[in-house]
C-alpha cells in the first residue's frame, strides 16, 4: 500500500502554517527520501501522519485508511512504524528489555512475542551480543538500530523515519542507511524518511521529495535527482 499525502497545511500556531500545501506519495516497496532546510516542514509530516498534530486541510491516507485523525497508539494496529529523531530508547533497561517494551501490543501473546524478540536478535548479531547491555552503554548507531529492530516487531509494512543519522559519525552514517536499505529490498517494506543528510539520504532513495517552505520544490526519481539536481540542491542546502 501507498503513503500519500495530499495538499496538506498545517501548523503548531493558529494562522501560521509550517506545511503550505504540500503532497508526497511514498510508494509500496520502496524508499522515500523528504530533504530541505531546517524549518520547511520535514517532521512537521511525520507528526501529522502520526496523530501527533492534526492538519487542518488536505488529506493523509495509507492504502484506504484516513491518518488524518488516527490516533499514535493505533498506528501499531495499521501496519505501521514511526522512528522518531533522536535518541528514544530506555538508557537505564537492556537491550532485551528495550525489545520486550517494543512487543507490549502483543505482550499478551506470550509464543509471538517471544518468537519475535528471537528473529530480531537472529537477524541483528550485534543486538544478541549485547542483549543483557544496558541500551544506554550502547553507541548512538547501535542505540538507533536497537530502535529500528524494536519497530520492527509487530512486523510493520510502512516505516515513517525521522532523520536517520543525526548525530551519528560517518562509519555509524553508512551503516544505518545501509540497514534501511536491507529493509526495503530483502524485505519489501515501505519507507518514508525525512533526512537533511543530501548524500546520504538521497543515495538510497528510490523517489526524492525536496521540500522549501512547507511546499514541494521537487519530485523526482533517483535518476533524475543525480542527473539534474544533486549538486544544484547540495549548493542550495549548505
Amino acid at each position: 500500500m501507498a503513503f500519500k499525502a495530499d495538499k496538506v497545511f498545517a501548523g503548531y500556531v493558529p494562522g501560521i502554517d509550517i506545511l503550505r500545501g504540500l503532497s508526497i506519495e511514498a510508494r509500496s516497496g520502496q524508499l522515500t527520501t523528504v530533504i530541505g532546510a531546517n524549518g520547511v516542514g520535514k517532521s512537521t509530516l511525520l507528526k501529522c501522519a502520526v496523530g501527533q498534530l492534526f492538519p487542518h486541510s488536505g488529506s493523509i491516507v495509507y492504502g484506504d485508511v484516513d491518518l488524518t485523525r488516527v490516533e499514535t497508539h493505533q498506528l501499531a494496529g495499521l501496519g505501521i512504524a514511526y522512528i522518531a529523531q533522536g535518541r528514544n530508547v530506555f538508557p537505564q533497561m537492556t537491550v532485551l528489555e528495550n525489545l520486550e517494551m517494543g512487543v507490549w501490543s502483543i505482550r499478551g501473546d506470550k509464543a509471538r512475542a517471544g518468537e519475535a524478540i528471537e528473529r530480531t536478535f537472529a537477524r541483528t548479531p550485534i543486538l544478541a551480543e549485547f542483549r543483557h547491555r544496558r541500551a544506554g552503554e550502547m553507541s548512538g548507531g547501535q542505540q538507533r538500530i536497537l530502535e529500528i529492530q524494536r519497530a520492527l516487531l509487530t512486523d510493520p509494512a510502512l516505516l515513517l523515519i525521522d532523520e536517520p543519522s543525526v548525530g551519528l559519525d560517518p562509519k555509524m552514517t553508512g551503516m544505518i542507511y545501509q540497514h534501511l536499505l536491507e529493509l526495503v529490498k530483502a524485505e519489501t517494506r515501505t519507507i518514508l524518511m525525512v533526512d537533511q543528510n543530501v548524500i546520504a539520504g538521497t543515495e538510497i532513495a528510490d523517489h526524492i521529495y525536496v521540500l522549501e517552505l512547507g511546499a514541494n520544490k521537487f519530485d523526482c526519481s533517483k535518476s533524475e535527482f543525480d542527473a539534474s539536481y544533486r549538486d544544484t540542491i547540495a549548493d542550495w542546502l549548505i
